[in-house]
């Protein structure tokens, strides 16, 4: 009897119960503002892909050149580089929002003219130069404008959340827009889609109004603050000076902008701006090839949005940066010995996959330093390195034209394996960086959020010094 009592008071042995952790790949999505703002890229981007296989192919069908083809593909870049700080510089002083909607305006218009040049049978080399040149133009304000709304509306401890889900919304619409355009291209002809092209425009113009910026960040209208405004429009020289100021005393900054650098003028040309001649000439798979390319693509870009939206923090995106860039050397020299369409698609799936990761990483990281009253201005500033995308497409397009594409794309190769090695030695900095030991961080005043959803309880201790510049689950 005593050892049944002894055995019925006996503690019983519990097993502790392990909690799953909460997945938070989607938290951004939390906020209200985030959505629409989400919903507009997704429309912009379906644009934007259909534009990229069209003028593809076109430019390669009409000029029947790498040269003029790798050219044509990177003009749109050459504004930016010549605009992109002074469409900073506006996007610090008025509306983001209309600004925004007033680009897309202004390019569905130019949509529904060049379909009608292409409709007529005017469709030329000139005309295509002249038509990516000017849609290149609304890039030097879209650019700076839609990142700094992010910054506007997110959290900063929130940013590598934002810009991956972001991404992947350019992701989604690369997976599947681009292989049906290049199907319709071929059944129907370019000109009908540049009218859907102009019509989704219109939709991600009107979707951007949606968005309620917060208290403090849309521009004064009483009189005083207007002659403000007129007077720093006035004296833009020195508002950039006070830019690029901030920018020489941000070693961070100059290693990560000098790293894009790298990326537009020795990667993406080398890719992206011979994807129409690879289809042509080595894989002989025609626009339908061409848009499964450029889908297969945004399904790499698609898993790496995720999965970087999926991560808990990057405590070293310096390091991370790097070996991204190290790894799209990798996969550039696959791709330029690579004779077989199906593997093809496979690399082309792991670099564009590579690269959202990059962008992603370092335009958040980049942004998470800025204080607000500069944002727009250093903005632009940073995107002037995309404006070089042109030297790298024309570059390539010189060594593809006298020897072939897989030849460009190798040296392409070769030359970024150097300059990233003297980048690791020269920008040390950058590959050392930790958000959490950041006096940059500590020193940034922050803004007010709508979304309380996603505001901490205590902002001014939560957001001041961040552990780290991400949202979400696993570390780096």
């Amino acid at each position: 009897l005593g050892k049944s009592v002894l055995h019925c008071v006996r503690k019983p042995n519990f097993k502790p119960v392990r909690v799953p952790a909460r997945i938070h790949t989607f938290d951004t999505f939390r906020s209200v503002n985030y959505r629409f703002l989400w919903l507009s890229t997704v429309i912009f981007s379906g644009a934007f892909w259909l534009q990229q296989v069209l003028i593809g192919w076109l430019a390669y069908d009409i000029t029947g050149s790498p040269f003029l083809t790798s050219l044509i593909m990177g003009l749109d870049a050459l504004p930016i580089l010549l605009g992109a700080p002074l469409g900073g510089l506006i996007c610090d002083r008025f509306d983001k929002r209309r600004l925004l909607a007033i680009v897309y305006t202004y390019q569905a218009i130019l949509m529904v003219t060049f379909s009608i040049f292409i409709m007529v049978g005017l469709g030329a080399t000139w005309n295509l130069f002249g038509f990516v040149f000017l849609m290149g133009i609304a890039w030097t304000i879209h650019d700076p404008a839609r990142m700094a709304l992010i910054t506007t509306i997110v959290p900063r401890e929130k940013l590598i959340n934002a810009f991956a889900l972001n991404a992947m919304a350019f992701s989604i619409m690369r997976l599947s827009v681009p292989a049906a355009g290049g199907f319709f291209l071929g059944l129907i002809g370019a000109w009908p889609i540049f009218l859907v092209e102009a019509l989704l425009m219109v939709g991600a113009g009107l979707t951007i109004q949606l968005i309620k910026t917060p208290k403090g960040t849309l521009p004064s209208t009483d009189s005083k603050d207007k002659s403000q405004i007129r007077s720093s429009l006035k004296n833009v020289p020195l508002e950039l000076l006070s830019g690029i100021g901030f920018i020489l005393r941000q070693p961070v900054i100059i290693g990560f902008m000098c790293l894009t650098l790298l990326m537009v003028i020795l990667i993406v040309p080398f890719i992206n701006g011979l994807m129409p001649v690879y289809a042509a000439e080595i894989f002989e798979v025609g626009p339908k090839g061409l848009g499964l390319l450029f889908s297969s693509a945004g399904l790499g870009s698609l898993l790496s949005t995720i999965i970087l939206a999926s991560w808990k923090r990057i405590t070293r995106p310096g390091i991370v940066t790097f070996s991204l860039l190290a790894f799209l050397t990798v996969l550039m020299t696959a791709m330029s010995i690579n004779h077989r369409y199906e593997v093809a698609l496979i690399i082309v799936m792991a670099i564009s996959g590579a690269m959202m990761a990059y962008f992603s990483i370092a335009s958040a990281t980049v942004q998470s330093i800025l204080p607000d009253n500069l944002r727009g201005k250093v903005t632009g500033i940073y995107m002037m390195t995309s404006g070089l995308i042109p030297i790298g497409a024309l570059t390539a397009g010189i060594i593809a034209n006298e020897f072939s594409a897989p030849v460009a794309t190798r040296l392409g190769a070769i030359l970024a394996v150097c300059l990233l090695s003297i980048s690791f030695f020269i920008f040390r900095g950058v590959w050392n960086y930790r958000p959490e030991t950041s006096t940059d961080l500590r020193a940034l005043k922050q803004g007010e959020y709508l979304d309380e959803t996603l505001s901490p309880q205590e902002p001014n201790k939560e957001r001041a010094v961040p552990k780290a510049i991400g949202a979400v689950g696993g570390d780096s």
